[in-house]
């Protein structure tokens, strides 16, 4: 069942990669489609070069695998400085929510306001984040930073970089050194030289949860003992909880490994284990849950009900615009933000009456497409949802490359690469773009290779989740913005489908073990090698 549902992810993303190779839909930037081909070819071809050199040198590594350190250690510290340098260089003036949220945390930490603005009334969702930067604001003028600017890119680029961190070792867990060290290729794209470096807000922070939670559950998997289990159970339920709280969509991949695990209960000899993961699991999320909705609702900065708010947006709205197509700078937008739904929702007064009138115009919206039209337009927003490798930068507000906080002259050339209005942006959007197709392509890998490896639960759970949260994103008000958080998931699942490939070629064996090695299936739903030395 889980292996099943995996495939239909893997069906709907060929689909989508496929639609937009020969029909584009373009998101705020329009690429040029015959570079990001060329850039798709490109970097499969480092990552076999990559693969074939560390297959050739494999042997001599082990022998020697102190001399292996100091490479590695310059490599992570060469990752570093590209990620801090560019996130210095590109930094934004907040704008759209991302204002709303770093004005609100600036004034509370400089003591200018002592509540948050009506905004957050509106959008109580990202109450958490507002206040953690509020926070960590406070902590850095203490010391002497005045820079908000400045020590806000230094927070945006040390989350983006513990997300390359974790990739690599969510991949390192599963498929071993060579495929953890090719996926640093489409993470350095992604994560590292990221479209959204310049922006602090849920979709960048919302990445350190999705992986962490993954890294988190795949840690328990490599221990049979409950005093070593149980704590990360815990951890990852209380991260859960606090990632929900910034960005709803990380509880997705939770709610993934939870089905997965249920999925597996028949065929299982530890079923109490099991379900006591389960239980763990989800108890510790409800548990941080509830806490975090008491911080919120007795922060003295806080001036309104919390719990009970007649103001919030709800998912009638959300559902309302979900339906809806726009007219963007290069084609349409399909279910994206318009201000016109945003009013006419603010407007109303009362929980229950946005609910009933939301989804009242969504059944409107449905109704007047017809069966065929709706089926038509859900198609076109899966492929415009998952067509944008730059993942909408530069889409929200009013922001473009004219608007870089650094003057610097050392900064112009990284500014002139990452700016949508600058005169090399073409170049770094094919990097993204071709990057994005080309792990697409290898995400759908399964369709045509159903190796057990890549049919693990761990697999599928992921799978699950990334197809959970296209479904939400078909439904909902959605953008290729709302994909970010899970980009270290397509990474995972790309890498480990190339060393599938790549192992299937003559002349290439699977990577070198020291023993014997036994498939595991752990009580949290994941699946692993045991080594029996």
């Amino acid at each position: 069942m889980p292996a099943a549902a995996g495939l239909v992810l893997c069906g709907l993303i060929l689909w989508a990669l496929l639609t937009n190779v020969v029909f584009p839909h373009y998101g705020a930037s329009q690429y040029r489609t015959g570079w990001a081909l060329l850039a798709a070819a490109v970097v499969p071809g480092l990552m076999t070069g990559l693969y074939w050199l560390l297959r050739r040198t494999a042997a001599a590594a082990a022998r020697h695998r102190p001399w292996t350190y100091l490479p590695w250690a310059a490599v992570w510290a060469l990752l570093l400085w590209i990620q801090m340098r560019v996130a210095y260089a590109v930094r934004l003036p907040p704008d759209w929510d991302a204002y709303a949220v770093a004005d609100a945390a600036a004034g509370l930490a400089g003591k200018t306001i002592d509540s948050v603005p009506p905004y957050f009334e509106t959008n109580p969702n990202n109450l958490l984040l507002m206040l953690l930067i509020a926070a960590y604001y406070e902590l850095a003028l203490s010391l002497g930073f005045q820079d908000l600017g400045m020590i806000t890119a230094f927070l945006n680029g040390s989350v983006l970089f513990a997300g390359t961190v974790l990739t690599y070792c969510a991949v390192r867990m599963l498929g071993g050194r060579i495929a953890a060290a090719v996926s640093l290729v489409p993470t350095t794209v992604f994560l590292v030289l990221s479209p959204w470096a310049g922006v602090l807000y849920s979709d960048t922070v919302g990445v350190l949860f999705t992986v962490l939670i993954l890294c988190l559950l795949l840690v328990s998997r490599r221990s049979a003992s409950l005093t070593v289990r149980v704590p990360l159970w815990i951890l990852a339920g209380a991260v859960a909880a606090v990632g929900y709280g910034i960005k709803p969509t990380v509880l997705i991949c939770l709610v993934a490994a939870g089905i997965t695990a249920v999925c597996l209960l028949a065929g299982r000899k530890d079923t109490l284990v099991l379900l006591l993961a389960v239980v763990i699991v989800g108890g510790s999320f409800f548990i941080g849950n509830r806490l975090i909705a008491g911080f919120e609702q007795r922060s003295p900065v806080i001036a309104f009900d919390v719990q009970d708010n007649p103001h919030a947006m709800n998912m009638g709205h959300f559902l309302k615009v979900g339906a809806r197509s726009t007219e963007g700078p290069h084609g349409p937008y399909y279910g994206a933000y318009n201000e016109d739904d945003y009013q006419s929702t603010v407007a109303i007064t009362g929980e229950e009456e946005k609910f009933r009138q939301g989804v009242q115009a969504y059944q409107n919206r449905v109704s007047a497409m017809g069966p065929g039209g709706y089926v038509a337009f859900l198609h076109h927003k899966l492929a415009w949802i998952t067509g944008d490798g730059s993942f909408f930068s530069f889409g929200e507000g009013r922001m473009t490359g004219e608007n870089f906080l650094s003057s610097r002259p050392a900064d112009q050339g990284i500014q002139d690469l990452f700016g949508n209005t600058r005169p090399n942006f073409q170049w770094m959007l094919s990097i993204w773009q071709g990057t994005w197709f080309a792990t697409l392509a290898l995400v759908s890998v399964p369709l045509f290779l159903r190796t057990p490896r890549l049919l693990r639960p761990e697999l599928s759970a992921m799978r699950i989740a990334l197809f959970g949260l296209l479904l939400f994103l078909l439904l909902f008000e959605a953008r290729a913005r709302f994909l970010y958080l899970y980009a270290p998931y397509f990474i995972v699942l790309a890498s480990l489908s190339f060393s599938a490939v790549m192992e299937r070629l003559p002349g290439s064996g699977s990577e070198p073990r020291r023993g014997p090695v036994t498939a595991t299936i752990a009580s949290d739903g994941t699946a692993g090698a045991r080594r029996s030395d």
